[in-house]
C-alpha cells in the first residue's frame, strides 16, 4: 500500500471521528432536550443526526473505495483497516482506531440511555391518559428497580422505530 493511500485514510478517519464526536454532542443534546420535552429541538436535532449518520456512511463508503474492497458498506468494520496496512504503517492508525472505538461505545451508551428515558416518559404517559380517561383497570406496583409495573393494560401511547 503507498503512502499516498495511507495518507488519504489517516484524512478519511480524522473526518469519521469529527463526525462521530459531532453526534455524541447531539445525543448530549437530544439527552438534555428529552428532559425538558422541547418538541421542536428534538425535531431538529433528530434532522442533525440524520444528516451526521449520512454523512459517515459516505465516508465509510470512501474507505472502501480507497481500499479498493468488494463489500456493503453495513459490513465494514474500522478493525479491517488495521488488516490491510503494512505494519509499519499501522502505528499511525492506533490511535484513531482507539478513539474511534471509544466514541462508538460511548454513543451507545447514550443513545441506550436516551431510548430507555422515551420508553419510561411514554409509559408514564400512557399511564396517565389512562387514569384521566378512567380506562384504568390495573393496579400500579412498584418493583424493586423503582419502575411501574402494570398488569394488562391496553398501551396507547409507543414509540415509533
Amino acid at each position: 500500500m503507498d503512502e499516498r493511500i495511507i495518507q488519504s485514510l489517516e484524512n478519511l478517519i480524522t473526518k469519521k471521528i469529527i463526525l462521530y464526536n459531532d453526534l455524541l454532542h447531539c445525543l448530549e443534546k437530544e439527552r438534555e432536550t428529552l428532559i425538558k420535552i422541547d418538541m421542536d429541538d428534538l425535531w431538529e436535532i433528530s434532522k442533525e443526526k440524520e444528516e451526521i449518520c449520512s454523512k459517515i456512511s459516505a465516508i465509510r463508503q470512501e474507505i472502501i473505495s480507497t481500499l479498493d474492497l468488494e463489500m456493503e458498506p453495513k459490513d465494514f468494520r474500522p478493525s479491517r483497516i488495521l488488516e490491510l496496512i503494512p505494519r509499519a504503517g499501522r502505528a499511525r492508525f492506533q490511535q484513531s482506531y482507539v478513539r474511534l472505538i471509544n466514541l462508538k461505545s460511548e454513543i451507545e451508551a447514550i443513545r441506550k440511555e436516551n431510548m430507555i428515558l422515551i420508553n419510561d416518559s411514554l409509559q408514564f404517559l400512557d399511564e396517565m391518559v389512562s387514569v384521566i380517561t378512567g380506562s384504568n383497570q390495573s393496579k400500579m406496583i412498584y418493583k424493586d428497580d423503582g419502575h411501574i409495573r402494570k398488569s394488562a393494560n391496553l398501551m396507547l401511547l409507543s414509540r415509533e422505530v
